[in-house]
């Protein structure tokens, strides 16, 4: 598991070593959310946004920028899959909790936990967490590759499934921002 992988690489590190934490890290978050300044500068809001959520690195980044530039009525419609749902499991026992073990396809998304400001987030800013299957994300991928001649993986797919599948959770919005 990533955990196990992260407790491995900590103990290696040195008195002159540093460690970037992939997920986990305010310096991190600054990076993702010039996604945002981004699509705020070219003079288009989305109505929404749509992204994939592991350990919550992504969203804490998205989240800060969107609080950023003033769009704190842009909601974030975090999407996982079933057997990678850290967020939403955290979402409804209301604190960040541990699964057991990860059992989807969509192995990016495999952090058992995660951050405690993504938590925090969805306390301070409007985020819906949405879980698809496995087969939802592949399937996705596919239909990426076949309309834009671009590979990603299940993790990306899994936010993809929603404008694939035409999910009911995008249907009140006429323009949303998918992170790919």
């Amino acid at each position: 598991s990533w955990q196990e992988a992260n407790e491995f690489a900590l103990s290696m590190v040195g008195a002159s070593d540093a460690f970037l934490h992939p997920f986990d890290d305010p310096l991190l978050w600054r990076g993702h959310a010039t996604m945002i300044d981004e699509v705020a500068q070219s003079g288009l809001k989305p109505e929404a946004i749509v992204l994939s959520v592991g350990g919550g690195g992504l969203l804490c980044g998205v989240a800060e920028g969107l609080q950023r530039n003033g769009w704190s009525d842009v909601p974030i419609l975090a999407v996982e899959t079933e057997g990678a749902a850290s967020f939403h499991r955290a979402i409804e026992a209301g604190r960040p909790v541990e699964l057991e073990k990860i059992t989807s396809i969509a192995t990016s998304l495999g952090a058992k936990r995660v951050c405690e400001r993504a938590f925090q987030w969805s306390t301070e800013h409007p985020i819906r967490s949405v879980v698809v299957s496995d087969q939802s994300a592949l399937s996705a991928c596919e239909r990426f590759l076949a309309d834009h001649r671009l590979l990603v993986e299940p993790a990306c797919g899994a936010s993809l499934a929603l404008a694939y599948d035409k999910a009911s959770e995008l249907e009140q919005f006429s323009s949303v921002l998918v992170v790919v």
